[in-house]
């Protein structure tokens, strides 16, 4: 397809038009072809994190209270997020690849906001995987933190606007899924932000060590003349 029958929706499409127009003419924005190749992507992404990390990939924390199940699911969601909302930018980077029937104001910040959500996504990987140094740590905890109640923006909204269908998982009742599956990670987040001024320790295990640092004192005391 001819680099000049494609609209692009903003500058940053032009500047990667020759990329976007070759990649285009392969099929590859096809939901079918990118979501398959995207989620193969990021099962190996998955793999390659958890082996590196270790057997439980949490990045350090001591997750008393989440599954373990249910927290190595969550790290394969932002694996599956990061390999296709990658996909997603790019494709909403053409107009004749935007979903909406008719032209929209917003259409040229479709696709720079889905690479905002995919540095969040990375942010957050980089948190778990490869963040160790406290000022680090919360750094992106507060970047994460600020994608998250975007998040959580979208799910309300998505549950206020949409049609509530239990047999439609895009509609109104998806909004509950998001505000749940974001507040798992918001937990998480303020674990880990917590955790670089207190360490990875529970408040009762802290307040322990403060009752037994405070007889250790007046024992001191006692014993002096």
């Amino acid at each position: 397809m001819a680099h000049e029958t494609i609209t692009f929706t903003n500058c940053f499409g032009e500047a990667l038009g020759p990329f976007l127009t070759a990649l285009r003419a392969t099929g590859f924005f096809e939901a079918e072809i990118f979501m398959t190749m995207m989620t193969a992507a990021s099962v190996l992404l998955f793999a390659y994190l958890v082996r590196t990390a270790g057997k439980s990939p949490t990045g350090g924390m001591n997750h008393r209270f989440i599954a373990r199940p249910l927290w190595m699911a969550a790290c394969f969601a932002l694996c599956f997020l990061a390999t296709n909302v990658t996909a997603v930018a790019l494709k909403t980077l053409i107009v004749e690849e935007l979903d909406y029937e008719r032209s929209v104001w917003f259409a040229p910040l479709v696709g720079p906001l889905h690479f905002y959500i995919l540095s969040v996504v990375v942010a957050y990987l980089v948190l778990i995987f490869r963040a160790r140094r406290a000022a680090f740590v919360r750094v992106l905890c507060a970047y994460v933190q600020v994608g998250l109640l975007g998040g959580y923006m979208a799910g309300a909204y998505r549950f206020f606007h949409e049609p509530i269908t239990l047999g439609d998982p895009t509609s109104g009742i998806s909004g509950l899924v998001f505000v749940a599956w974001f507040g798992l990670y918001n937990w998480d987040i303020a674990a880990r932000y917590r955790s670089t001024w207190y360490g990875n320790r529970s408040l009762d295990e802290r307040r322990r060590e403060q009752i037994a640092a405070s007889y250790a004192d007046v024992r001191t005391t006692d014993r002096c003349p």
